[in-house]
């Protein structure tokens, strides 16, 4: 590998809705952090997929995946965000003897929580299913992103806990200056930053109008700036979305019955990591 190559020094994972988007835009904005060109590579990724078709590992030499840190003052720490690095063995294997031996912050949620949300995201926002929450939930391949404890228990295996820090996005939420003040102490930069950042959030989940503004606004993304991205985005939303309503009683329903399922992933995460708190997913 080229020793005047830029190398990420950390990368955050974890399951979909989780609030890596929210992690990447805080962290980006501190002084000594500097957030990939694209938030999420999937450089790394098992297989080629369309969010990886210019640069993959499995096509392309590991160099290439320097291009998206090019921008990075040598002072700061580079870093990206695909929140599926957890499930992939590539990223899991690969990752881990770059020259910078990155460290890896993983965020998770309570369990039907995080089905909830991405359901909502894969029927509004994205409109890749038309079902319903009970047709989702019924549907034992859609708890694939919440086996925490099953993809996490390689990393810990492979990385040692030293490397790695998980992170509820209940606890990020509730307690955002406290919480960024935590990481920023794993990763070795001020967090006084922290102690007056407005803390703004990201991602959340709307009904999508028009579908081809949307994608359309996707392939943008990585052209625009972070800070144009603030200025633009409530514009875009303001065009492009709308409220989506409430729970229905029959979504309640699922997710009360769902609930032995949560609490099964929920105690194999205990095991795995006992030191973690979780009474955060029992206020729910």
């Amino acid at each position: 590998m080229g020793k005047n190559l830029r190398w990420p020094d950390f990368i955050i994972g974890g399951a979909p809705k989780c609030g890596t988007s929210s992690l990447y835009f805080w962290l980006s904005a501190h002084p000594e952090i500097c957030g990939s060109k694209l938030k999420e590579t999937f450089f790394f990724a098992d297989e080629v997929n369309r969010f990886n078709q210019q640069a993959n590992i499995i096509e392309k030499p590991i160099e290439e995946y320097c291009r998206y840190f090019t921008h990075c003052p040598a002072h700061t720490k580079a870093f990206e965000a695909t929140a599926h690095y957890l499930y992939y063995d590539n990223a899991r294997i690969m990752l881990k003897d770059l020259p910078t031996k990155p460290k890896m912050i993983f965020i998770f949620r309570e369990p039907a929580a995080q089905m909830y949300s991405h359901y909502r995201m894969v029927r509004y926002r994205i409109k890749t299913y038309q079902g319903t929450f009970k047709d989702y939930v019924d549907n034992k391949d859609t708890w694939f992103y919440i086996e925490y404890a099953k993809y996490l228990k390689p990393w810990l295996k492979e990385w040692g806990a030293d490397r790695i820090k998980v992170l509820l996005f209940e606890e990020l939420m509730s307690s955002k200056e406290k919480t960024m003040c935590d990481i920023a102490e794993f990763l070795e930069v001020d967090p006084a930053f922290f102690k007056s950042f407005d803390f703004e959030h990201r991602n959340e989940t709307v009904a999508i109008k028009s579908s081809f503004l949307h994608k359309l606004g996707l392939r943008l993304q990585p052209l625009i700036g972070h800070r144009l991205q603030k200025l633009l985005l409530p514009l875009y939303l303001k065009i492009n979305s709308s409220d989506l309503k409430g729970k229905t009683d029959e979504e309640r329903q699922s997710l009360q019955s769902f609930k032995p399922v949560s609490e099964r992933i929920t105690r194999e995460l205990q095991e795995l990591l006992p030191e973690l708190d979780l009474s955060y997913w029992d206020k729910r």
